[in-house]
């Protein structure tokens, strides 16, 4: 079998390549076809390691039969969702307003509606999988009940550079938060962050590592603000655990101390969203508050010319 290597695979390596182009295999089934000279790049022996680039060819010897058993099943996302709010598309990066309540990636026991299935579906009911191994990727993450921006690369590069931007900052990125009570504005936390497997907690402690959060209140109402928060690093829970510990947790999130939201549709959970995406070369992407939102803070007391002030950047 013969495949050529489209830009969206270029950048990863052979193995790996291998492994998502043939999940039925055994990843020691992989290398010793690469042991043995089953598989070439460009009439060479290939190697784990090598790092694929757009236009190589890749020869693998095998039995078609074998090579049936093994090869991924056609993506088909029989029954998965494509609801999706697209904020923004080219050939390298999806940019994606998801709903609270959705999980990023899957897990135990949920695997089938997910923000990256979606995107999948989506991806592949418009022709944007074909000819491809590798699959479109989130960049960073939102916990469950965080509502807002997402970015996927849908290529392996852009994956690789969109991922080291956000790890060095140079995509900023900006939330929108209800917090008990008045903190000071602006204000910015600085304390190391520790994360607690079992509990699925974050918690301030000396022994973790530093987290930046910047903040400053947009609108207050009340027994309630409506902060802006810029992420200088980026923990898991970290907005939630410093506003915590700092007396101001956020509105609705009962797991950090916040108050109950006895008004809210379904289990009450943190009135945050991620609003604002800055990125490298100053173009900014902004997702509005969802209703359900916007329906706690009318709840609140929150006019609408208050609500509109919250969401001026």
């Amino acid at each position: 079998m013969d495949f050529t290597i489209g830009p969206a695979d270029a950048g990863k390596k052979m193995h790996r390549w291998l492994r998502t182009l043939l999940p039925g295999m055994p990843l020691s089934g992989i290398y010793k076809m690469l042991r043995v000279g089953r598989v070439r790049r460009n009439g060479q022996k290939a190697k784990p390691d090598d790092v694929l680039e757009a236009g190589d060819t890749i020869r693998i010897f095998m039995a078609e039969d074998d090579f049936a058993n093994v090869r991924r099943n056609e993506r088909k996302f029989a029954g998965v969702p494509t609801d999706l709010d697209i904020v923004y598309e080219d050939e390298h990066m999806l940019i994606v307003n998801k709903p609270a309540g959705l999980l990023t990636h899957g897990a135990p026991g949920e695997y089938k509606d997910t923000l990256v299935n979606r995107v999948w579906a989506y991806l592949y009911r418009t022709g944007g999988l074909e000819e491809r191994v590798f699959m479109p990727a989130p960049v960073h993450r939102l916990d469950r009940n965080t509502s807002g921006l997402v970015i996927f690369g849908k290529s392996a590069a852009a994956t690789q550079r969109l991922t080291a931007a956000i790890e060095a900052r140079r995509i900023r990125k900006w939330y929108l938060a209800i917090v008990k009570g008045h903190p000071p504005s602006p204000g910015e936390f600085t304390s190391e962050l520790v994360r607690d497997p079992h509990s699925n907690r974050t918690r301030v402690d000396p022994a973790g590592r530093t987290a930046v959060t910047r903040y400053e209140v947009q609108v207050a109402c009340g027994k309630t603000s409506v902060v802006k928060v810029e992420l200088v690093s980026g923990r898991t829970h970290q907005i939630r655990a410093h506003f915590q510990n700092a007396g101001y947790p956020l509105w609705g999130d009962v797991k950090y101390g916040g108050p109950l939201d006895r008004g809210a549709a379904g289990p009450s959970h943190q009135w945050l969203h991620a609003a604002w995406l800055e990125m490298e070369d100053g173009q900014r992407f902004f997702a509005p508050l969802p209703a359900n939102f916007v329906a706690a803070l009318r709840r609140l007391g929150y006019t609408s010319e208050m609500i509109a002030r919250a969401q001026a950047f």
